[in-house]
Formats: structure tokens, C-alpha cells, sequence
């Protein structure tokens, strides 16, 4: 063959290879984790609400819009001169908030921003929180399905070779069905966590806020991340979005009060102008005040009040919430860790050296068929039990962070 040939028949190979290549896209767990923030859209909704809660503080600091008055009075159609015989008043007037429902009102529109802030943070956290769930979620079930198809090729393989056998009359037909049956539960169960594997990562797709996607996880799934670290002092009330929000829902129905208290007391309305009167010229001045005789607003006092009250219980049930949240995730992480590292590692270890020896063995004639096919077992049994350790261990490492309010 003459290098013309060779370097076509190279060139066409790798063309050929390239979309198996990019089909998949790489995807760590920190480009998921951005991916969401810049698709979901609960938190763009959230940002929007956060707006108008600022734009509702700027509208609470502005003062109230003073009045114009122009009036005319004794009016005629016949023998009237305007200047000579008419009553003309042209005068202003401007709210004066003696009450303090100015400062009530911005401490109100203050703590709404506040809860607002802390809300959107809640939905931000929540929002990380459940795609990182569901990239080990996808992560484990996509190396779970890798673990079953290689031990399933290898029964395809060993049926193969045993039918061989049986054809030569070197092998019982009870041993050929009985390696028939096992490799079939195993390619069932392949299929099924080929399955299960595809709908981990349509649900990744669904957390991240994506119809679908294919990707190539690439976050190291053996390698044994250690939780962030929380800002002193570790206290979930003071870090958590939800304590935050519960903090400032008092606050807000404290500032509430607030406004509801002035509202029960007048403002003074002042006026000055002018007055044209049978041609003389006065000045008008004056003020103007509601008198609480009956309406001193009892009823918005008593209700805000009540929504302080409830606030603060609402503020207690999630600090307790928090609390035993952060101690359970904390016992989790422990357990996960200590599991994997003192009875899933080990035990996968050994499964698969006793599953190599045990093939070895097997093709040197020094093994029987029965004991073959119970070390694949085992060594299937560990996989499954090896992977399924170290998810929850990051899922552990998930739920602690987030129960101890570390930033996403």
C-alpha cells in the first residue's frame, strides 16, 4: 500500500472517530452547578420579585406629593366683572407625616427586601443542593450500568465458550443452563440499570432546567471530596437561608406594627396661597388633621400584632428544624465515611481478587462451575454494594454542607 492510500484510509478513521469523540460533552459538577444558576428559571423569577421589593423601598423613602387648589366663587352671568366681583382662592397644601408612617413605612419596605434577598438565596441553595444530588445520582447509575455490561460480556463470553464445550459433549447440559440462567439475570439486570441510568440523567437534565442533555460525566466518583467548611460560628440560624428569612419574616412583621401604630395617629396637612376678594388681596393659610375619635386603626394594630406572634413561632420551629437537620446530616456523614472506608472498600477488594483468582483457576481446570458462578456473584453483589456506598457518601457530603449553610 503506497502512503497516498495510508494517509486517506488515516484522514477517513479519524473523521469517522470524531463524532463519537463529541458526542458527549464533558461535564463536571461545577459546570452543572453554573449551567442551572444561569437556566432555572424559578431564580429569575425570584430576582424579579427581589426587584420590586427595591423598587417598593425607593417608593416608601419619597415624601408625599404637595396639593394645588384654585377656586373661584360667586360666580354670575349677568352684570359680573371676574376681577371686581368674584372670590378667587389659589393656594397649596402639603402633608406633614408627624406620625413617623414615613420611616414606618421604609423600615417595612427595608425588611421586605431582606426577605426577599433571603428567599432568593433559599432558592438558590435548594436549587445547587438537588443538582448535586442528582449528579451523583446520574454519576453512580451511569458506572453501575458500565459494571454490568463488562460482567455481562464476560457471561456472553463464558456462555460461548461452554456452549463449545457442550457441543463436544465435554460439558453436562444441567452446567450449560445453569450458566445460561446466571448470564441472563445478569444481562437483565444490565438492561434495567442501562434504564435506570438513562432517567438519572434526565432527571440531572430536569434539575439543571434542561428538556435533556448528553453529557459525560467526568466529576471522580472514587475519590473521597471532604465537606467545605462553614463560617464561624457554625450556627445554621445564622447561615441558612431559611433562619435568615424566618429571622427577617419577625423583623418585617415588627416593622408592620410599626406602620400600624402610626396609622392610628393623625398627620397635619398645612396650606398657604393667595385669595383675590372685591378686588383685595389676602393671604390664606391653614392646616387641616384627621380627629381619632373612632378609627385609631385597632384592628390593624391587633393583626399585626397577631403575624408578629406567629413569626416568632414560625422562627422557633425552624431553628429547631435546622438544628436536627445539621445533627443528622453531621451522624450521615460519619456513618457514610465510615462505612465505605471500613466494610465497602475492603469488601470490593477482596470480591474481585477472589473473582480473579477463581477465573484463573477456573481455565486451569483447578475450579469447579458452581464456585465460579457464586464469586461472580459476589464480585456483581460488591460492585453494587461498593457503588451504591460511595454515592451516599457524597450524598452525605451534599446534605452536610447544605445543613451547615455553606455557600453553593
Amino acid at each position: 500500500m503506497d502512503r497516498a492510500k495510508q494517509a486517506i484510509i488515516i484522514v477517513s478513521v479519524a473523521l469517522a472517530a470524531i463524532p463519537a469523540v463529541w458526542a458527549q460533552t464533558p461535564l463536571s459538577m461545577a459546570d452543572a452547578v453554573s449551567l442551572a444558576l444561569s437556566t432555572r428559571q424559578e431564580l429569575r423569577a425570584a430576582q424579579e420579585r427581589l426587584n420590586a421589593a427595591e423598587l417598593l423601598e425607593t417608593q416608601a423613602k419619597l415624601l408625599p406629593n404637595p396639593r394645588l387648589y384654585f377656586q373661584s366663587e360667586d360666580l354670575r352671568v349677568s352684570n359680573f366683572s371676574f376681577s371686581r366681583d368674584s372670590e378667587t382662592y389659589a393656594y397649596a397644601s402639603e402633608l406633614i407625616e408627624t406620625s413617623g408612617k414615613r420611616q414606618a413605612r421604609t423600615n417595612v419596605a427595608v425588611q421586605n427586601v431582606n426577605l426577599g434577598r433571603a428567599t432568593s438565596d433559599e432558592i438558590k441553595a435548594r436549587i445547587v443542593t438537588r443538582v448535586r444530588h442528582a449528579y451523583w445520582a446520574a454519576r453512580s447509575a451511569g458506572l453501575l450500568s458500565k459494571l454490568y455490561a463488562e460482567d455481562s460480556e464476560y457471561y456472553r463470553q463464558l456462555i460461548a465458550y461452554h456452549e463449545a464445550r457442550f457441543h463436544e459433549g465435554k460439558l453436562a447440559e444441567v452446567d450449560l443452563l445453569r450458566i445460561q440462567l446466571e448470564g441472563e439475570r445478569v444481562q437483565a439486570s444490565a438492561a434495567e440499570m442501562e434504564l435506570t441510568a438513562e432517567r438519572a440523567m434526565s432527571q440531572l437534565a430536569s434539575e439543571i432546567g434542561l428538556v435533556e442533555g448528553d453529557w459525560k460525566l467526568t466529576e471522580p466518583f472514587e475519590q473521597l471530596e471532604q465537606p467545605k467548611s462553614p463560617p464561624p460560628p457554625s450556627d445554621p440560624m445564622l447561615f441558612r437561608p431559611e433562619g435568615a428569612a424566618a429571622r427577617f419574616a419577625i423583623e418585617a412583621a415588627q416593622a408592620n406594627t410599626s406602620l400600624q401604630k402610626s396609622s392610628g395617629h393623625p398627620d397635619i396637612e398645612v396650606l398657604a396661597g393667595y385669595k383675590a376678594n372685591l378686588g383685595l388681596n389676602t393671604a390664606v393659610v391653614g392646616l387641616q388633621l384627621n380627629l381619632p375619635l373612632f378609627n385609631r386603626n385597632q384592628g390593624g394594630i391587633g393583626a399585626a400584632l397577631s403575624t408578629t406572634r406567629a413569626a416568632e413561632e414560625d422562627y422557633a420551629v425552624v431553628k429547631r428544624q435546622l438544628s436536627s437537620e445539621l445533627k443528622l446530616a453531621q451522624r450521615d456523614f460519619s456513618f457514610r465515611k465510615d462505612a465505605y472506608e471500613k466494610t465497602f472498600k475492603p469488601l470490593h477488594e477482596r470480591a474481585i481478587e477472589i473473582s480473579d483468582i477463581t477465573r484463573s483457576a477456573y481455565r486451569e481446570g483447578g475450579m469447579d462451575l458452581v464456585r465460579l458462578l457464586d464469586a461472580e456473584r459476589l464480585r456483581v453483589d460488591a460492585d453494587v454494594s461498593w457503588v451504591n456506598s460511595l454515592e451516599n457518601y457524597h450524598q452525605s457530603v451534599v446534605s452536610l454542607e447544605y445543613a451547615e449553610g455553606v455557600q453553593p
